[in-house]
């Protein structure tokens, strides 16, 4: 008896799918939906295939983390350049990679930068409740670093990093965790650990901050700096006398050397604190 039940309720489930119907077939184990069992990590994805002669910042994602590259003008992959990467501040977070661009990028496409000076620039954007300083962020970032390395033509002994506020504490942080990354670094109104001047003392370091700054504190700045020449690095720092914090970046880079000494070696130390 059971055995008539059975064919007919095959019958039955036959003759209620129509010919151009597909079955579902179980998911493979390497399928399995993230979060099912767990968070899953997420996986390098491909680098996008960029225009190598485009004259705007394209945009990349790694690791969840959105980036804007900006190729060297009359790029040739046989040549290594030198690669910047920039650390925007608080107000830039997101996952539209967009924001981050409002801060400084506009100088690095110039034509009087590019012209001079062949280099890779990367704006990535840390995401919205995250900060630069944290470790998973600054490790996603130096696995950034990595895959550039990997698939453009760049220049080991010439990758420097900046930012501005909250950058500028990220910079601080990523030289800390990794001083034998960046040959050079800039560090606008920010402040990092002191106590780790001596770990990143092997990089070139120009700072910056603004007296009127009442985000950041321009004596945080300037005990980065005291430290950091205490520990024996080559570091020169800038206080601008009647800069508030919007205003210190934009100083900053409309110094005349700013990004000769980014892309050059590091120059002549300069001091103007208030000492």
């Amino acid at each position: 008896m059971r055995s008539v039940l059975l064919l007919c309720l095959i019958a039955f489930l036959l003759a209620a799918c129509h010919e151009d119907d597909v079955l579902p077939t179980p998911p493979s184990p390497s399928s399995t939906p993230t979060g099912a069992l767990g968070s899953q990590p997420t996986q390098e994805q491909t680098p996008p295939p960029f225009d190598v002669t485009s004259e705007v910042f394209q945009a990349g994602i790694f690791k969840n983390m959105p980036y804007r590259i900006l190729f060297p003008r009359n790029y040739d992959p046989t040549k290594s350049y030198p690669l910047h990467i920039f650390l925007h501040g608080i107000g830039e977070r997101g996952s539209d990679n967009e924001k981050q661009l409002s801060l400084g990028a506009a100088h690095f496409r110039a034509d009087s930068v590019r012209n001079q000076y062949r280099a890779f620039v990367v704006f990535p954007q840390c995401a919205d409740g995250e900060y630069w300083v944290n470790e998973p962020v600054t490790t996603t970032l130096r696995e950034l670093i990595d895959s550039l390395l990997k698939h453009q033509s760049i220049d080991k002994e010439k990758i420097s990093i900046g930012g501005f506020s909250m950058g500028a504490y990220g910079t601080f942080a990523m030289v800390a965790r990794h001083p034998e990354l960046f040959h050079a670094a800039i560090a606008i109104s920010g402040d990092g650990d002191e106590s780790k001047a001596s770990s990143m003392a092997r990089s070139k370091w120009r700072l910056f901050a603004g007296k009127k700054d009442d985000v950041v504190p321009s004596r945080k700045t300037e005990k980065m700096a005291k430290a950091l020449a205490q520990a024996g690095a080559s570091v020169s720092f800038i206080l601008y006398p009647n800069a508030d914090h919007g205003r210190t970046w934009l100083n900053a880079f409309s110094e005349p050397d700013f990004f000769k000494w980014i892309f050059s070696e590091a120059q002549t130390p300069i001091y103007r604190g208030t000492d």
